[in-house]
């Protein structure tokens, strides 16, 4: 591996850091970039990287020049930061570390912290004309909200990582509007009753409004990922545009919702068997998966391949994952924070099998597989590795 890159892999053993002084701080050191840099923050549970990547790629098909943070990767790093597409080069991470590495100590900054405040310096020195920056963890505590967006876009809220940001909805959408600023809108869609109310009385305590999504996009209207769900995204993206200083043609628009390419989300690897990677990792997400997986008829046996991070509490899905697959493998990533494949069996009251290896769980599957079976991926990010390795899949370009 490359040593900048171990170097930042490193920085991880610092934990997660919730708060934005070391954020500022690094800022600091960089110019500033998070007070220059044209943006749109996405704050919510599930959706975000699906927004993002919606709305940078109508911009970008207006000719737009379009920063895009987004995480966690599927394989590389570098996917993270993208312009127009592309990847960050290698060679301008090692550039920044270089330039910053004795403030990256000094003020004690961890990865994440890193990564953000080198994408607003990477997308202002690039010029870019606008970045769009998906929150990480939360809103409130969150490196990504030291920048000042044009609009904040609110997608899906529901319960995940519980033992961050709390064990309530509640909770949860209190943190998610941490990331409100004084007379920055809010574009959110419509979420449930109580994290509503919160949503809305966090945005007024913040001298700022929710304009609530209460409608979906023409079902005329082509858009390049599947499910209800991502209409829902699709929707929100477009609509955050009237905030935008950016004039875009109508063909630009439908252009970019055809064309939007995003990694691992109800991904087809192959048809005639269909295998199809997602990275569905709560409830939320599996549920949402099920509803456009159920759609189709399918004649043959339905396998699913599932690898969880630790802490994941998905028992109100099991009925719906048991009911719909015939064969369920339990695997594992190599990630620190994994749940092991054993611990994933545990959920189930069906009978399972449990494989820690992920790229011989998925060679033993597609091995057997028929024309008209199906294989689901499912669970996190980090089986994007294998992914990647077994299928020789590149997630690189958008």
């Amino acid at each position: 591996m490359n040593s900048t890159i171990s170097y930042l892999y490193s920085r991880q053993n610092l934990g997660i850091k919730l708060g934005l002084d070391n954020t500022y701080a690094l800022s600091e050191r960089a110019g500033n970039p998070h007070e220059s840099l044209p943006c749109v923050q996405v704050v919510g549970t599930n959706g975000k990287g699906s927004t993002s990547a919606i709305l940078a790629n109508i911009l970008r098909a207006e000719g737009y020049k379009v920063g895009l943070s987004t995480s966690p990767h599927l394989f590389h790093i570098t996917e993270r930061l993208r312009i127009n597409g592309q990847p960050i080069p290698v060679s301008v991470i090692k550039n920044f570390i270089q330039l910053f590495k004795s403030d990256i100590e000094e003020i004690g900054s961890s990865f994440f912290e890193i990564i953000t405040v080198l994408g607003l310096w990477y997308f202002v020195n690039e010029k870019v004309d606008i970045a769009i920056m998906e929150t990480g963890l939360g809103g409130r505590l969150d490196s990504v909200t030291v920048c000042n967006p044009f609009v904040t876009l609110v997608t899906s809220i529901s319960l995940d990582h519980t033992e961050i940001l709390g064990d309530s909805i509640s909770k949860i959408a209190y943190e998610k509007a941490g990331a409100f600023k004084p007379q920055v809108p809010v574009l959110a869609v419509r979420q449930s009753e109580e994290a509503e109310i919160v949503l809305s009385r966090q945005a007024k305590l913040k001298s700022t409004e929710i304009d609530w999504l209460n409608h979906l996009l023409d079902e005329s209207i082509d858009v390049n990922l599947h499910g209800v769900h991502q209409r829902k995204n699709a929707t929100l993206a477009l609509e955050s545009l009237k905030y935008l200083p950016f004039p875009l043609r109508h063909d630009a628009i439908i252009s970019g919702l055809k064309t939007v390419v995003w990694h691992g989300r109800f991904q087809m690897i192959k048809t005639h068997p269909d295998i199809i990677f997602d990275v569905a990792h709560n409830s939320s997400g599996f549920a949402s998966f099920i509803d456009e997986f159920s759609k189709k008829e399918r004649l043959g046996s339905n396998y699913l391949i599932i690898s969880l991070q630790s802490r994941k509490n998905i028992e109100d899905i099991i009925p719906l994952l048991e009911k719909n697959f015939d064969t369920i493998i339990c695997t594992e990533t190599g990630h620190s924070r994994q749940l092991e494949a054993i611990g994933i069996a545990e959920y189930f009251s069906v009978q399972v099998v449990v494989n820690p290896d992920p790229i011989s769980a998925i060679q033993t599957v597609v091995e057997q597989l028929k024309p008209f079976d199906s294989l689901a991926i499912l669970g996190t990010h980090y089986i994007g590795e294998a992914i990647h390795k077994y299928f020789e899949l590149s997630f690189d370009t958008l």
